[in-house]
């Protein structure tokens, strides 16, 4: 879509029919495409879950067709198609285009309800797939490593694996509700002591596994949403109504830059919807705000609270659909 005019310029869509027998799912739901590189060109890649008709002995099934698109023109590169695993049999799928580096996509192809998970490296420049682990949800790639909650024996661990080879690096100690996230090169980890239910949140090194810095005890729980501003400044926010909090911390050394709310200074905490170089989004009852990401001081406001912003444009979620502001005038 074009974010000057709205105009939609390109639609991707599978070749083959999309699958889906769970009522909890529609059929061709898809997620949020990735912007990569392929063969030096960039690309916009998305993985839908699709039925393959069998013919004759041959059996249907479900794959997950990976598709790359030309990101200028719109036209399709290639398709890929995975076979996920065999519980895949009752059809209620999801596959997420994780993230991508060194010419490599990860794929994150799981059940409705989260109870199995695969996860698939293709290469994006001699389309193909390199490798799969199963049981393991991949949910962040960065410094040629893809990280995530391994699933083993009914327990969950952080794990991190090579972006190459699919061969495994690290891995943590077993944990609930463990989720991994990018903050640069960094990896935001975080989940809960089995033995207590205690959250815990780390900066970990994504190559070793070794935890760099251990972030406070009170940021919140695992289900806490964290945001990397993409300047070194790492937002994080949870709460509902008046009581919000959300903090930002030095992506480098996890030192608390700021924290609300503060009773002291008569502030509150917002609704966090983004943030980007330097700037935190988001709306309070007194409407959009905006913030200084390394102090936490308030900015002028922007008018409109974004869930997606860049260097030219913010894109906003209302009751009458997408909006698009421009982020200077």
């Amino acid at each position: 879509m074009d974010t000057v005019s709205g105009k939609v310029t390109a639609m991707i869509s599978p070749h083959s029919t999309p699958a889906s027998d769970s009522e909890w799912a529609s059929p061709g739901q898809a997620s949020a495409p990735l912007l990569a590189t392929s063969a030096g060109a960039r690309v916009v890649i998305a993985p839908f879950v699709v039925k393959l008709s069998g013919t004759g002995t041959q059996a249907s099934h479900v794959a997950v067709e990976v598709i790359a698109t030309d990101a200028d023109t719109g036209r399709v590169l290639w398709r890929v198609t995975l076979r996920p695993p065999e519980w895949d049999s009752a059809g209620d799928l999801q596959a997420t285009a994780v993230g991508a580096d060194h010419g490599v996509a990860v794929i994150r192809v799981s059940t409705i309800d989260d109870d199995s998970s695969a996860a698939y490296g293709v290469d994006l420049d001699r389309p193909r797939q390199l490798w799969s682990v199963d049981e393991f949800e991949a949910d962040a790639v960065t410094s040629q490593t893809v990280a995530g909650a391994l699933l083993e024996d009914d327990e969950q661990r952080p794990a991190g694996f090579d972006l190459a080879t699919g061969k495994r690096l690290w891995q943590g100690s077993v944990g609930t509700g463990v989720g991994v996230s990018t903050v640069g090169p960094r990896l935001h980890v975080r989940g809960e002591n089995p033995d207590n239910a205690d959250p815990y949140h780390r900066l970990v090194d994504a190559r070793t596994g070794r935890t760099l810095h251990t972030l406070p005890a009170d940021l919140g729980d695992s289900d806490t949403d964290c945001t990397y501003d993409g300047l070194g400044v790492m937002v994080c926010a949870y709460g509902m109504g008046g009581s919000r909090v959300a903090y930002g911390l030095d992506a480098t050394d996890g030192k608390v830059l700021w924290h609300l709310p503060d009773k002291q200074a008569d502030r509150i905490a917002p609704k966090v919807t983004t943030a980007w170089h330097g700037r935190v989004y988001g709306e309070t009852t007194n409407g959009a705000i905006a913030l200084d990401a390394r102090t936490g001081k308030d900015l002028p406001s922007p008018g409109a609270a974004p869930l997606l912003v860049n260097e030219s444009t913010g894109i906003g979620l209302g009751d009458s659909g997408l909006t698009a502001y421009p982020t200077s005038s």
